[in-house]
């Protein structure tokens, strides 16, 4: 779905950043629930939240294609990481 919806040629630099960026305005999303909404996430704040980790997906997303690498690889390296961590 990434590729279908990028209409320029990004590099890493941007789409790191924008991934970083995106992760910023979820946080301060999630931060507002409890300064905001009386730590009720509210229909209005969930929608917030959910729009702000569509745009999150699609930077990840759009690094992963850079990297020449699908989600499951990425999963199962991360697995393989942990597993040596718990021995």
């Amino acid at each position: 779905f990434q590729k279908k919806t990028q209409y320029e040629k990004f590099d890493i630099l941007y789409m790191g950043l924008g991934l970083c960026g995106e992760t910023g305005e979820l946080a301060n999303d999630i931060k507002k629930i409890k300064r905001d909404d009386k730590n009720i996430i509210t229909k209005k704040r969930k929608e917030k939240i959910i729009y702000e980790m569509g745009d999150i997906m699609w930077y990840y997303f759009g690094i992963c294609n850079l990297l020449d690498i699908s989600i499951e690889e990425i999963l199962e390296k991360n697995i393989q990481k942990l597993t040596l961590f718990k021995d």
